[in-house]
């Protein structure tokens, strides 16, 4: 599948799931750039987690698109009806900047996530937030990070937006050092992207989101997260309750990660008991062959003497030929005396009849 077609089947299946004029829908353009992303691995086994789910559209989008794929939604609203007790989607209500849901949202994925969408609050500290814990922790290496809707910091209905205004171009003349344009909300975190990127090359050490690639396009952010490890990430954020492994949120993670394990107990007790099972059946199996085994073992053994006796008799009817053989050899030597004599005495008498014969 090209990446085109993936596109264009992309927005078909979304013309399916939302409602008309709903303006929660992703753009067309936004499918161009998840094409770019899925079309060569949709039938892969990946992991997906969007922040802010809405109407459930989206989610189902993405099950629909990629057969294969764990899908985890996150929203601070109660989940739509049509996307519970889906198969291979999974629903947790919270803010999307609550460590504990988005940790417990990583466990759900399966331990790591290939692909972030946030599509939740596009307000700029709530979107960094989401960032800053999820990319270093739960996206894994060559994943991608994808924020939706970033041209909010243009709009004065935001908490954090603010009117466009172009930047300037006067500051294109010799000495200028600052070129000045828009920090404000989504626009803000996205430009900061850039320095997180950049500061491995102008450093020499390795950011807390170590990018690979940025790709921009109108009104969304796609961010590769690279496979060199970053540094570490920041163990508290502004106004969190958490600062590390010892604090209360770094027990609470810990705790988390303690009941993912305990819910897998079952299974794995239930695994073991199938090894067991497999176990007993192959002990069976080799008693059962020990036992033809010995049996077996018996033929052989009467093989082997009956073996013996035939070489015992074979032994003896080759001393037997041995001896007469020797006779014959006797015998030979005396016929061949004879015949000597015989001989001569031809010769004896060829020699009287030709002198018979001559007189």
């Amino acid at each position: 599948m090209t990446e085109d077609e993936a596109s264009a089947e992309l927005d078909a299946i979304a013309s399916r799931h939302y409602a008309e004029g709903d303006v929660t829908r992703k753009h067309r353009s936004y499918f161009e750039g998840y094409a770019h992303l899925l079309a060569h691995r949709r039938e892969e086994p990946l992991r997906i987690l969007e922040l802010g789910v809405s109407s459930g559209a989206s989610l189902l989008i993405w099950r629909d698109f990629l057969p294969n794929a764990q899908i985890v939604g996150i929203d601070i609203a109660e989940m739509p009806e049509r996307v519970r007790d889906q198969p291979r989607i999974h629903l947790l209500q919270g803010s999307q900047d609550d460590p504990a849901i988005l940790d417990r949202a990583g466990w759900l994925a399966g331990g790591g996530v290939d692909l972030v969408i946030d599509d939740a609050s596009h307000i700029g500290f709530l979107t960094k937030r989401s960032l800053v814990h999820l990319f270093p922790r739960w996206l894994v290496p060559g994943g991608h990070y994808v924020i939706e809707d970033i041209g909010t910091g243009f709009m004065p209905e935001y908490p954090d937006g603010i009117a466009f205004e172009a930047p300037p171009w006067a500051d294109a003349v010799a000495g200028t050092k600052e070129f000045p344009s828009s920090q404000f909300g989504m626009i803000g975190v996205a430009k900061q992207l850039l320095d997180h990127m950049m500061q491995p090359l102008a450093t020499g050490e390795p950011s807390y989101l170590p990018i690979d690639s940025l790709s921009m396009t109108a009104n969304i952010v796609f961010v590769r997260k690279g496979t060199q490890p970053g540094a570490a990430a920041p163990g508290a954020l502004p106004g969190g309750d958490f600062a590390g492994p010892g604090s209360l949120w770094g027990r609470r993670e810990q705790i988390l990660r303690q009941l993912a394990q305990l819910e897998s107990v079952p299974e794995r007790l239930e695994a073991v008991g199938g090894t067991v099972d497999g176990l007993i059946g192959t002990v069976g199996e080799l008693s059962g062959a020990l036992g033809g085994l010995t049996s077996s073992t018996g033929e052989v053994e009467g093989r082997v003497s009956r073996l013996g006796g035939r070489l015992d008799e074979a032994e003896t009817t080759v001393n037997v030929l041995a001896r007469e053989l020797g006779s014959q050899g006797e015998r030979l030597t005396a016929l061949e005396t004879v015949v000597g004599r015989a001989l001569a005495r031809l010769g004896g008498v060829r020699r009287v009849w030709g002198r018979l014969r001559g007189g």
